[in-house]
């Protein structure tokens, strides 16, 4: 009998702890809800490499480049390198055609994006870039991408990582696509520019981004996970400095539109996420308690969020065995709210996410509020899954893409994210 009502009152103070975690992120996420202001033009210019990292993406490639090509930006001042890792198809020579700067790597001990992005620096000539813009082979970018991000970086000389905004280019593929693209406007919002308002550092996003030469340097030097945006951005703030965001530079992405690669894809991420967490989260909680500086907490707080998941989970279940836990958070309406968060929360993110994209109300997302609802359940057993897998970090499966949309397709971007 005590140790049953010692293990539960244990419960009990996880289940209070992850309340308050709860409460705190939307604190985080109601604080700001403004438009961005317009960037000053910056007089001077920077010089940027753009690296994209491949392996087998003929089918996707050339848009991508394509609309780096199409760039406002003056190309004097922009070179762009595919770094084709172990490709078997025509990437190489599409990429040449284009006018990039290709590398090739063959190297079947160590593949995947990170080992190749720290390969491909190695062979860059980096001594007069100022910059390194990072774009996946699926991408595409918004004709002022970087003039933005010029723009941002002369304006917020300070920093020295630069997250851009990450739209979805195929949004309206498939149920799987369309709950992706609402997830990534919600918290584009909520989460990422939330935290840069209040000076916290937002996440890479492993695309889009922007890191100063030097910078990226001493990042990759080290890096080693499946999730290599995560580490850097751990890195980062672990080092004193922050990742911040600029979401006048948009960047779209593409998804999975079927279940299978989009389950693949998220257990890597997950795999990722519990390793970083291993290696990066007993120092970000040491500083934490050190200098009480809430950059430290926040970054502990993101790198559990899957352990968060699988101990909501159990708490739960152990609630409901046990019909509640009694003085705590979970009583039977603590319960009630519990089981109810999914439903608002995917309710509240099938709303605001297109509105706030659009720049307007948007209740047309709504009516797939089921599929949503189901796509965030998909990542329970990922969550679970990926706790056991966390230790392997070997080679990174890529994920397919063939959709080769050209920039002049994207549904133009909202006028709250373009210059007033």
């Amino acid at each position: 009998m005590i140790l049953s009502g010692l293990f539960l009152s244990v419960v009990g103070v996880i289940g209070t702890l992850l309340f308050l975690d709860f409460l705190y992120q939307c604190a985080i996420a109601l604080s700001y809800v403004r438009k961005a202001n317009p960037l000053p033009r910056a007089d001077a210019r920077l010089r940027f490499a753009v690296l994209v990292p491949a392996h087998n993406e003929e089918s996707v490639i050339v848009p991508l480049l394509e609309s780096l090509k199409a760039q406002t930006y003056p190309p004097d001042f922009v070179d762009i390198y595919v770094s084709c890792d172990d490709c078997t198809d025509a990437t190489a020579s599409l990429a040449r055609e284009r006018g990039a700067k290709v590398l090739v790597r063959h190297d079947p001990d160590r593949r995947g994006k990170t080992w190749n992005v720290r390969w491909a620096l190695a062979h860059i000539p980096l001594d007069r870039v100022d910059a390194i813009a990072v774009f996946d082979a699926d991408n595409l970018a918004a004709s002022d991408f970087l003039a933005k991000m010029n723009d941002f970086l002369a304006a917020r000389p300070e920093a020295k990582a630069v997250q851009g905004y990450l739209d979805v280019k195929n949004p309206t593929d498939s149920w799987v696509s369309r709950a992706y693209a609402v997830g990534y406007w919600f918290t584009n919002r909520f989460w990422q520019a939330a935290r840069d308002h209040l000076g916290l550092s937002c996440a890479l996003g492993g695309t889009g981004l922007v890191i100063r030469t030097a910078t990226f340097l001493k990042l990759t030097e080290r890096i080693e996970s499946l999730t290599e945006d995560l580490e850097m951005t751990a890195m980062l703030v672990l080092a004193g400095e922050r990742v911040y965001w600029n979401e006048h530079s948009v960047v779209y992405d593409e998804k999975p539109v079927s279940l299978r690669p989009s389950m693949r894809q998220r257990l890597r991420w997950m795999q990722g996420h519990y390793w970083v967490l291993g290696k990066y989260g007993p120092k970000a909680l040491r500083l934490f308690l050190m200098t009480r500086r809430l950059r430290y907490l926040d970054l502990v707080l993101y790198l559990l969020v899957p352990l968060k998941l699988c101990l909501s989970i159990a708490v739960l279940g152990v609630a409901i065995w046990e019909e509640w836990l009694p003085g705590t958070l979970m009583t039977l309406p603590g319960l009630a709210t519990l089981v109810s968060f999914p439903i608002v929360y995917t309710m509240t993110a099938s709303i605001l996410g297109p509105s706030i994209r659009n720049g307007r109300p948007d209740f047309s997302y709504l009516r797939y509020f089921p599929t949503f609802l189901f796509y965030g359940i998909t990542w329970l057993p990922l969550v679970f899954h990926a706790l056991f897998l966390a230790h392997n970090q070997g080679n990174w499966v890529a994920t397919r893409h063939n959709r080769d949309i050209v920039i002049g397709e994207i549904a133009k971007v909202p006028a709250s994210r373009q210059d007033g």
